[in-house]
């Protein structure tokens, strides 16, 4: 036979059994460090002095005082093991505590939930102009909106002004936690008059009818990939605005426009389907299994309605 044969067969046993051994964990690492090593270790990782430096700033600031006998990468493993690669400064977890109230707010009619938001377009190099935006929630339509170089609270006050006299007041207006939300002059216009609902901070949707128009504008086909100017962007968002209202079959309005519901013709518009839809079913009966039905006015909405958490 070969001679490896010969040395594999004779050396069959004793293997089998080193392997054995090591799968059921029997093997210990010489080297491995003790467990007073791995507690010094985590001593200084858990030191408040040396919360706000990183795992090797940790490590070598430990090392030079002579509390540490491990390697940097031994000492970033450890770290690791006990999830401690991260912010290790104390901190309230997310969860605890009083914290802000959830919003809740309920849109079943025009002018009962007002949603606004302010959000960045691109301009030539790098300019960004800022788009204040305010929606009627129940229609989708909205109400107010302007494009201006800066995001100043007095922008946000001068078209609130001019949407409620146009408009008339929403019974709510929300918005996130902006300082221009929350300025001192925007609340004394809607003290006594409009109840103000805010956003929970590090909460992304709390606020979703605003985030979901401005989706809307960023992702249509003819949105340019950026301005020429700020009257280029004001022209563009007053065309694409005016057809988002008069033309765009909302599918979470049951495809009716945001100006049908909010001027309140939606069911004007209804009704006329419904007697298409007769006609097409009195003179093609063949084509359906049952009368068609028109879609229905919108469906009540609101924000967190429906969460529990």
């Amino acid at each position: 036979m070969p001679r490896s044969t010969f040395y594999h067969r004779q050396s069959k046993g004793p293997l089998a059994d080193r392997v054995a051994s090591f799968a059921r964990g029997h093997v210990v690492q010489p080297h491995a460090l003790t467990q007073d090593e791995i507690d010094a270790a985590v001593q200084v990782m858990t030191d408040p002095d040396l919360a706000d430096a990183s795992v090797c700033q940790a490590y070598w600031i430990g090392f030079d005082a002579g509390r540490l006998t491990c390697s940097q990468s031994a000492f970033y493993r450890i770290a690791r093991t006990r999830d401690l690669v991260g912010d290790r400064r104390p901190c309230r977890p997310r969860g605890t505590g009083p914290g802000r109230p959830k919003p809740v707010a309920a849109a079943g009619e025009v002018n009962q939930l007002w949603s606004w938001d302010i959000s960045e377009l691109r301009g030539p190099g790098r300019v960004r102009y800022h788009l204040f935006l305010a929606i009627d929630v129940y229609s989708r339509y909205p109400v107010a909106w302007r494009i201006e170089h800066r995001s100043l609270h007095d922008h946000a006050v001068d078209m609130f002004t001019d949407a409620f006299g146009r408009c008339g007041l929403p019974q709510v207006l929300h918005a996130d936690n902006g300082t221009q939300m929350r300025s001192t002059e925007l609340r004394n216009l809607l003290a006594d008059v409009v109840d103000a609902s805010y956003s929970r901070p590090n909460v992304s949707d709390d606020n979703p009818f605003s985030e979901a128009l401005f989706k809307t504008i960023k992702y249509d086909p003819g949105m340019p990939e950026h301005f020429d100017s700020i009257e280029h962007a004001r022209a563009w968002m007053t065309q694409f605005l005016d057809h988002y209202c008069r033309e765009h079959r909302h599918v979470g309005l049951n495809r009716h426009t945001p100006h049908d519901v909010f001027t309140g013709t939606a069911h004007k518009v209804r009704d006329t389907r419904q007697a298409r839809l007769d006609q097409l079913h009195t003179a093609y009966p063949a084509r359906y299994a049952k009368a068609p039905r028109a879609p229905q006015l919108p469906d009540p909405t609101g924000i967190n309605l429906s969460k529990t958490g």
